[in-house]
């Protein structure tokens, strides 16, 4: 088996052993009843993530047999650098699904059934630009605002703000967001969720350890729920 940390655009014959970690689809917006894409995060037994895209004339072939938490064995892609405005991974690659790629169910324990990047705020807060990857954040809900609606190019959105605290409490009682966009502006760091991919979970089964290196003061930054 290729380790997912070895991926690069030497050749298309990877066979990989990997769990599907987040699994979502993005749809045509025209009405349309197929998906324009669906896409996906790998982790194979070391922990290392990548991307995966289905294109929209292969998703027939492919969604019926893939299921989000499942370990597959997977076989043939096509790799292509990892670009773009809201990259979930910071491997310097994504796949491609093809027509001949194949995949089979498999049990294998050893891989991580999260495998979370937790971003801490005391790092967030020293940045002083937008980030064209998506974060996974943990935190104590502090407050939420009313929900409130707006015109966005002629459509009405509602939008809702919660503040989150770090701080050692948080692991007794906090909220875990996967796949926000980072912001900086006018002088302040947010995060707005992406309308396919980011993901609430709140106290979930999860070791301190995996969550914070260390007890850090407490930073307050916005959550913006379209």
């Amino acid at each position: 088996m290729d380790m997912v940390n070895k991926i690069n655009l030497e050749k298309e014959a990877w066979n990989l052993k990997v769990r599907v970690i987040r699994l979502w689809t993005i749809p045509t917006f025209t009405g349309q009843l197929l998906p324009n894409f669906m896409e996906m995060i790998l982790v194979d037994e070391s922990g290392c993530k990548i991307q995966a895209t289905v294109l929209k004339t292969m998703i027939y072939r492919f969604k019926q047999l893939l299921s989000e938490g499942r370990v597959y064995v997977m076989k043939l892609f096509t790799v292509v650098p990892n670009k773009g405005s809201y990259r979930a991974t910071r491997h310097q690659f994504k796949l491609i699904f093809q027509f001949r790629t194949t995949i089979r169910a498999a049990i294998y324990d050893f891989i991580p059934k999260s495998a979370l990047t937790i971003s801490l705020f005391t790092e967030l807060l020293e940045t002083k630009e937008d980030s064209d990857f998506l974060v996974d954040v943990v935190g104590l809900l502090v407050s939420v605002s009313e929900e409130k609606e707006y015109d966005k190019d002629g459509k009405k959105m509602k939008m809702t703000v919660m503040e989150l605290a770090e701080n050692n409490l948080a692991f007794f009682n906090f909220y875990l967001f996967l796949l926000l966009r980072f912001f900086f502006v006018f002088g302040r760091v947010g995060f707005q969720n992406i309308m396919f991919p980011s993901k609430l979970g709140f106290n979930l089964d999860i070791q301190r350890w995996q969550l914070f290196g260390k007890d850090i003061s407490v930073h307050v930054v916005s959550v913006v729920n379209h």
